[in-house]
């Protein structure tokens, strides 16, 4: 895989899974946009590569002008994109249907699915402009499999895996390839945060054990799934669900 000339929007840059996608594809020669909330986090990455590799904007992607002016970014400092990656989201936990809020299940959809029809919607002309590129928008293994606790997180996560394969359909005639990611468990502060939540990684038989079904990832490791699928080595790959979960939907019980 070479990423050499390739220009990528990464949403969700500043942090977790997002941030490892950004700091990968710049070392492997990919020019990177990054945008996210973490404005200090962000900036901290940027300085690393300078400008001319990684740009940083802080951006709530919520907001149909923070979009527009990320995209507008790009097209000024790139003169284009050839690929785009949704890594933004949220996990909001220990709360059952009834329980939830209105405001809570209006953000939950707002970060995780809106802002990746937002961010498609604005992109999509750059990446036709160019000849095709490549998305990936990362769901989420709770799309099959989930966990009690977290209606608003695993709906919106099946929705960006059927969103993902609609604009696959859609977008094959401008030779722009539309997959997901359903990851499991990241070292991610979201994540742990969750696990947490949760009863800690052994309550949900989960483990750091790097032989272990089901373990919890490194982000890095994510990232090079990514960095396969908007690759030209993934010229067939289009319309997938990828599971990139360390075994863990593989797992009965």
């Amino acid at each position: 895989m070479t990423f050499a000339g390739k220009r990528v929007f990464v949403t969700g840059a500043a942090t977790g899974i997002g941030r490892a996608t950004a700091d990968y594809l710049v070392a492997e020669g990919a020019k990177v946009l990054g945008a996210g909330l973490d404005g200090d986090d962000g900036k901290a990455l940027a300085s690393r590569y300078g400008e001319s590799r990684l740009i940083f904007r802080e951006s709530d992607l919520t907001r149909e002008a923070d979009v527009q002016a990320a995209v507008v970014a790009a097209q000024e400092r790139f003169g284009g994109l050839d690929a785009v990656v949704n890594c933004a989201g949220i996990y909001p936990t220990g709360k059952r249907l009834e329980e939830l809020s209105d405001e809570d299940w209006d953000r939950t959809i707002a970060v995780n699915l809106t802002a990746i029809f937002r961010v498609c919607r604005a992109t999509l002309p750059l990446l036709r402009a160019t000849g095709g590129g490549s998305i990936v928008n990362i769901a989420s293994v709770h799309a099959d499999a989930t966990v009690p606790g977290v209606p608003a997180y695993a709906a919106t996560k099946a929705a960006v895996v059927g969103l993902s394969r609609q604009m696959a359909l859609d977008y094959a005639v401008d030779r722009i390839r539309v997959n997901a990611v359903l990851v499991g468990s990241v070292a991610t502060r979201m994540t742990l945060d969750g696990l947490e939540a949760a009863g800690g990684a052994e309550a949900l038989g989960l483990s750091f054990e790097p032989n272990r079904i089901a373990r919890i990832a490194n982000p890095s490791e994510i990232a090079t799934a990514i960095g396969f699928l908007i690759s030209d080595a993934a010229s067939f790959v289009t319309g997938s669900a990828m599971q990139v979960d360390g075994g863990l939907l593989a797992r009965l019980l």
